[in-house]
């Protein structure tokens, strides 16, 4: 909550109420000041009531005009009765100078809380406006993937029955279908964890794990498909084993990001590194591959939904733009980060790190 929020919540009255707590307060600085003459000024003080009224959230621009006529006659009247004037038209003087500077401060304040309940009403409505859209994408998405999936298994058989009974060139039509719902899907299953993560009802499910073991599981199930580009994927550790707490299905979806992403843009024959150290109570585990590099340009903003590298996969390999942002989300909510160094034709480690707790 803002500063003016909290204000505008202490000195939540209506209307009346408000100018009434107004023209107390300048009475009561007026008769203070009026009390201590010229050994203690209460200048300064006026200007509270303005401010304050100026805030309400239910005061109109007259009211803020008469709290800043009044404080300017109070203080104008309290200065008279103490000091003595040559002329009239000194004291006349000095009331409209301070009238000037009052309504001045006053309007502002009172511009700068219109400003604030615009801003809160176009956020309220932007945030009701996300809502509904990660719904849509959420519906849009789980409804498309029963279809899609139906086609990708479908397509499976076909193949098969085609290799049974070696039909080439159907075979050859299946697999581009096969390739299609197969990216398709992937593309749904990105869109449905943006839909979960954005409105905040992921269900991390934490386990007590050896954290080793389920690196060397991921290495394993990856290195079957860098397997089919000659890839071959190496596994390095500082630490034999470590129990800590993540959950393994959203976890193995950043190291799959990361490892899937390595393979697609390694060249054949290549090797791609994944390493696990401690540093500093946290658990960092480096992903780097021997491909072309990002450019620096680039880097910061591989981590935001829809961006792409303008570096290309080396077997025409597709890309969604959405996973290592989804990767970033489910690292943060591991209280972790993430992030990448990189050099053109020097390859790129992505790494993430994740809290050691005792």
């Amino acid at each position: 909550m803002s500063i003016l929020s909290k204000v505008q919540s202490l000195f939540y009255y209506s209307r009346l109420s408000g100018i009434i707590l107004s023209v107390v307060l300048i009475c009561l600085i007026g008769f203070l000041d009026i009390c201590t003459g010229v050994e203690m000024a209460f200048s300064l003080f006026y200007v509270i009531p303005i401010v304050l009224l100026s805030v309400q959230q239910k005061t109109a621009k007259i009211d803020v005009i008469f709290c800043a006529t009044l404080s300017a006659g109070s203080w104008c009247y309290s200065e008279y009765t103490v000091v003595s004037f040559s002329h009239y038209f000194f004291p006349i003087w000095n009331t409209g100078v301070r009238f000037s500077l009052f309504l001045i401060i006053g309007v502002l304040m009172f511009n700068l809380k219109q400003k604030d309940r615009r801003l809160s009403e176009v956020n309220r409505k932007l945030l009701q406006l996300n809502t509904e859209k990660n719904k849509f994408i959420g519906i849009a998405a789980h409804d498309l993937a029963n279809p899609i999936g139906m086609i990708q298994s479908f397509s499976d058989l076909l193949i098969e029955s085609c290799a049974e009974n070696h039909i080439v060139e159907v075979s050859e039509g299946l697999e581009v279908i096969k390739t299609l719902s197969t990216n398709s899907m992937s593309v749904l299953k990105n869109l449905l964890n943006v839909s979960v993560i954005e409105s905040g009802k992921i269900d991390l499910k934490v386990q007590e794990l050896d954290y080793i073991e389920f690196i060397k599981k991921q290495v394993e199930y990856n290195n079957i498909l860098a397997h089919n580009k000659n890839i071959h994927i190496e596994f390095e550790s500082t630490i034999d084993s470590v129990t800590m707490s993540y959950d393994a299905h959203y976890l193995g979806q950043v190291t799959g990001n990361l490892l899937s992403n390595a393979i697609k843009y390694s060249p054949s024959g290549s090797t791609i590194s994944v390493r696990v150290l401690a540093e500093n109570n946290y658990l960092v585990t480096e992903v780097k591959d021997q491909g072309k590099g990002i450019p620096e340009k680039e880097q910061g903003e591989l981590f935001m939904y829809f961006q792409k590298s303008s570096t290309q996969p080396t077997a025409g390999e597709s890309s969604t733009g959405l996973g290592l942002a989804i990767a970033k989300q489910i690292v943060n909510l591991h209280q972790g980060t993430i992030g990448l160094k990189s050099k053109i034709n020097e390859g790129a480690t992505f790494y993430f790190s994740l809290p050691i707790k005792n």
